[in-house]
């Protein structure tokens, strides 16, 4: 049986095509798959980058306390007594000196706020966050009261949980407008938002960092990070 040609061009065409098709198919899942292996790779390299800035963070904290205390060690007055006197003092309080030194080191502010930093930089981020809630509570007017509540907010968004996140960064603003970590914790509170696709927040937020602190590092992430939602 012969069939006319003009059936068998298009009995061809329509096969070539059908092939051509599922070619074309094969390749978008192949690009599909690739591009979600980089966007992956991509999401496991900023959450790396987070977290080792984060750590870099809380050691030059760390740096900044302990020359604090190296200049209040050298302004301290030490007074200068005969040596059968030293020897004296020596044996009668070697014993309690190390229960005193315990002591002073458990219920020093300073102590507390190393330790919840310690929690933080070994991963063990729920527990950090009550020891840094627990800082803010019997400390609430202490120098590091800001730092604290800050870093509460890197527990919850390095745990993705960017709703909570942005809460616990608006309460810097909220309860330490002027002191160090309110830019940073405003500019974080815009990052929040943004994960959580509350872009107009986020907008509100950052504009904020580049009005209130402009002369602020924050303020310059924050424009650049701008420039990126308004384009």
């Amino acid at each position: 049986m012969r069939y006319p040609t003009g059936f068998l061009v298009l009995f061809i065409s329509f096969c070539i095509t059908g092939c051509m098709s599922a070619q074309q198919e094969q390749v978008l899942k192949d690009i599909k798959s690739q591009l979600a292996e980089l966007q992956s790779r991509q999401s496991k390299t900023n959450a790396n980058v987070e977290e080792l800035s984060n750590k870099f963070l809380l050691l030059q904290e760390q740096a900044a306390l302990n020359k604090k205390r190296i200049e209040e060690l050298k302004t301290m007055a030490v007074p200068v007594l005969p040596p059968e006197e030293l020897k004296i003092i020596k044996l009668e309080t070697e014993e309690a000196k190390k229960e005193t030194k315990k002591t002073e080191n458990a219920s020093s502010p300073e102590a507390l706020y190393n330790e919840a930093q310690n929690l933080f930089m070994a991963g063990r981020l729920p527990e950090s966050a009550e020891q840094f809630s627990d800082f803010i509570e019997r400390y609430p007017r202490h120098s590091l009261a800001d730092n604290a509540q800050y870093w509460i907010g890197e527990v919850y968004y390095s745990q993705k949980d960017y709703q909570k996140a942005a809460l616990e960064f608006k309460k810097v603003i909220d309860n330490y407008p002027n002191e160090n970590k309110a830019p940073d914790a405003l500019l974080k509170a815009g990052f929040s938002y943004i994960e959580i696709s509350h872009n107009e927040k986020a907008i509100d937020a950052l504009k904020m960092v580049v009005e209130q602190y402009p002369a602020s590092e924050a303020a310059a992430k924050a424009k650049a990070k701008l420039q990126e939602l308004q384009k």
